[in-house]
């Protein structure tokens, strides 16, 4: 029987639409696809690529068979399994070799003809060897539609090769609209091929079926599989895209937060190599390691490939600037990471460096201040060296500020500072600790050579420094004292080498003294007398001694001055010339001068009771004690206390005393005056007076030191002084009076020279207050 021939086209509508919504899908995924090949690194595309091709092949062989389907044949057909795999496998294959092609080099018209033939070629391959799976008819084919069908597909593929790989869109973020107008043209072009094809097909039946029933697929079995595993496949696919952005976008949100900041900041594996770096560390390795195309932390610097598993940071001093590193461990199930921060704190350091600098050194000279010397003294006792120390003190700083100026001055210290520098050695410490104080440290066995490094030092001054065109001599004095051989600890070896240091001056200055036993001795004297001080009115260990004034023209007594003494239990009689500067330093010398001023005041008050002429009772005023502030308030209270004649009251100020604070203490001298005390210049001659200030104080008695009288008689130069000083006073109208004189020559001279007053041995030693009685009751003595 001849075969029935027919070219049936009807078709099931509702497939018709289906087939056209998988063209309209495929066309959509293959424009993602082609972005992600796009924009994927090159190890990771080949993947795209693979997973792109079987989507989009399955999708286009999905299409084809759903539209094959819709097709009404006269009689009932199958599909032969085999032939429906292969049918697939060139669809996929036409799709990879497409993608392959165009996305591997830079654009080229040939090689995008050639791979949109390919993938034409391909989708074209697939429908008709998928025609050729139906069975029992047999299909013969239109010449021109089957070319045209070809035609088309070819153009499609082009179509879709540009679209996603070559065109505007492909360099920007495409909008879901434009690729769905996209989908929806490139779906009318891949449906057109389909049913072009389909038209193309002449079918004829066969009487006989010679194939196996069993290898072939029903109709409505193969639309369930086909409708199925085209969904599944979308669906998975769908769900990666969708996966994959997401982990884009959180992978762009770290990475733009990553990039913005100021720091450089890497992402690196556990080999050291770099998964993501911002823009900001390739500034730094641009800057430090003058390369911008790294791949691993090693290239920058070998410290950071460390293989560590812990967290930790660090300093990276690179040329000369220094980067503050600092890594964390990114460790989970997922992940087995390193994250680096880096930062430039090359100012930084430098600016601490700077303010350290400024805390430990002096401004001035730029050697290390006393507080780097305690720092380093602690350090290295706690070490258990042994150390001298080697006190210097300039020796006519004050001259060169006084004359040429305090710039001068300075000049002078940074010159002085240099020559010693030049004297000591790299592991010696020179420090500058006053104005004119600079200290030595020598530590372990240079300590050896500390009475060698002094002399040196001494030694450097020699030659005068040349200071704005003058030539200016200095001398060094210096002390040496050692630990623990001297001292038992760093106050006092500096205290020690600072009393050696003032032996020096003592002695001559321009030399070196080392801390002995008998500076120790002295040391622990004044330690002693110090602390007793502070209770030896308490223990009533001070009493007064009262040394006669006496009338020269007369012979008579005119006053006494009272004059402190204390009785140490220990040293017993301790000078005043001793304790009293000692006072001063400890800030003691106001609780004591005031009770020199009550004992004395009350004393007067108990000889007048006692029937003795009243006489004027003169107390020595410390410079110290007369400027504070409450001096003018204790006086009265004193006063007032003892109920004493305040006419009978006078008060000896030391020269030194009467220039400081000039207008405070005119203030204070006539306050004083107004309450009826008299007032007398002690110490004349020692100080600075001028013609000004002694017309300008309210004075009554000018005070001429002893120190002129010792070499007086016989001293043609001396006599001319002391008489100058006498009838400079009694050209101001002042009383004259001299201490120390010793001798009836002395008396003699004075008497001639008109003195008014004198006051000495010669007449009387200071005594005790019993004894004021007798020396008054005479009161004729020898002229």
């Amino acid at each position: 029987m001849d075969p029935i021939i027919y070219t049936h086209n009807e078709h099931n509508s509702l497939l018709v639409i289906l087939s056209y919504i998988i063209a309209t899908i495929s066309a959509y995924a293959s424009i993602d696809l082609a972005r992600r090949v796009i924009v994927t690194k090159k190890g990771v595309r080949q993947a795209w690529l693979l997973l792109g091709a079987a989507v989009l092949g399955i999708g286009i062989w999905s299409m084809h068979f759903v539209a094959m389907l819709a097709h009404h044949f006269p009689e009932p057909v199958y599909y032969d399994t085999t032939i429906v795999i292969i049918s697939v496998l060139f669809s996929i294959l036409g799709c990879f070799l497409g993608f392959y092609i165009v996305s591997n080099k830079e654009f080229n018209l040939i090689r995008f003809s050639i791979s949109g033939i390919m993938m034409g070629l391909g989708i074209v391959t697939m429908h008709y060897v998928g025609m050729a799976a139906i069975k029992p008819l047999t299909i013969t084919y239109d010449g021109f539609l089957f070319s045209l069908s070809i035609i088309i597909a070819i153009l499609a593929s082009l179509a879709a090769l540009w679209i996603g790989f070559l065109s505007p869109y492909t360099k920007m973020q495409m909008s879901w609209k434009l690729k769905l107008l996209f989908s929806l043209i490139m779906a009318i072009a891949i449906t057109g091929m389909h049913y072009v094809g389909m038209a193309a097909a002449t079918y004829s039946s066969s009487i006989e079926m010679n194939e196996s029933i069993d290898s072939m697929i029903d109709v409505t079995l193969l639309a369930w599989i086909v409708a199925i595993a085209t969904f599944f496949i979308f669906i998975v696919f769908f769900f990666t895209i969708t996966f994959e952005q997401m982990w884009r976008a959180r992978e762009t949100v770290q990475n733009s937060i990553l990039d913005a900041a100021d720091d450089g900041i890497i992402v690196a594996n556990n080999d050291g190599t770099i998964i993501h770096a911002n823009p900001a560390f390739y500034r730094l390795t641009n800057k430090f390691a003058g390369d911008t195309s790294l791949y691993s932390l090693e290239q920058f610097h070998p410290d950071l490939a460390k293989d560590v598993t812990f967290n930790y940071d660090f300093l990276l001093d690179i040329n000369s600037s220094t980067l503050e590193v600092k890594r964390y461990l990114i460790q989970d199930e997922l992940l087995n990471k390193s994250l680096w921060f880096l930062r430039d704190i090359t100012e930084k350091v430098r600016a601490e460096q700077k303010v350290e600098f400024m805390a430990y050194h002096d401004t001035l000279t730029k050697l290390p201040n006393r507080y780097k010397l305690n720092v380093d003294l602690d350090n290295w006792m706690q070490s258990g060296y042994e150390i001298a120390c080697i006190y210097l003190d300039l020796d006519r700083l004050k001259f060169t500020n006084d004359t040429l100026g305090h710039q001068a001055g300075d000049i002078l210290l940074k010159k002085v500072s240099q020559r010693l520098k030049d004297v000591v050695h790299e592991n010696d410490l020179l420090s500058r600790v006053g104005g004119d104080e600079f200290i030595i440290l020598l530590v372990d066995q240079r300590v050896d050579k500390a009475h060698d490094v002094a002399n040196q030092c001494v030694e450097a001054m020699n030659v005068p420094f040349s200071i704005n065109g003058i030539n200016v001599r200095v001398t060094i004095s210096a002390g040496v004292c050692l630990y623990p051989a001297d001292a038992s600890n760093a106050k006092e070896l500096i205290q020690f080498a600072d009393i050696a240091m003032y032996e020096s001056k003592e002695n001559g200055k321009n030399q070196v003294t080392s801390f002995n036993g008998k500076i120790q001795e002295q040391v622990r004297r004044k330690v002693q007398l110090t602390e007793g001080l502070f209770s030896a009115i308490d223990n009533k260990e001070f009493y007064l001694h009262y040394q006669s004034k006496v009338l020269l023209e007369t012979g008579e007594i005119d006053g006494v001055e009272a004059l402190l003494r204390w009785k140490h239990p220990v040293f017993g009689d301790v000078s005043p010339v001793e304790f009293i500067p000692i006072a001063e330093e400890k800030g003691l010398i106001f609780t004591i001068g005031e009770w020199v001023l009550q004992e004395a005041c009350s004393q007067w008050v108990r000889w007048r009771d006692e029937g003795v002429m009243p006489i004027t009772i003169a107390v020595n005023i410390s410079p110290i004690q007369f400027s504070k502030e409450d001096f003018l308030y204790n006086i009265k209270q004193v006063i007032q206390k003892t109920k004493i004649d305040p006419h009978f009251l006078e008060l000896e100020i030391t020269e030194s005393a009467s220039l400081a604070f000039e207008k405070q203490t005119l203030t204070k001298l006539n306050e004083l005056r107004h309450l009826g005390l008299k007032i007398s210049l002690d110490d004349f001659g020692t100080g600075y007076s001028s013609f000004k200030h002694l017309k300008q104080l309210p004075i009554e008695v000018l005070k001429i030191d002893k120190s002129f009288i010792d070499q007086l008689i016989g001293n043609t130069g001396q006599e001319a002084i002391v008489r100058s000083m006498i009838q400079l006073g009694h050209n101001l109208n002042l009383k004259v009076l001299v201490e120390g004189v010793e001798s009836q020559d002395q008396v003699d001279w004075l008497k001639n020279e008109r003195c008014d007053f004198v006051q000495g041995f010669f007449y009387s030693r200071p005594v005790h207050q019993s004894e004021v009685k007798e020396l008054l009751s005479f009161s004729a003595l020898r002229v």
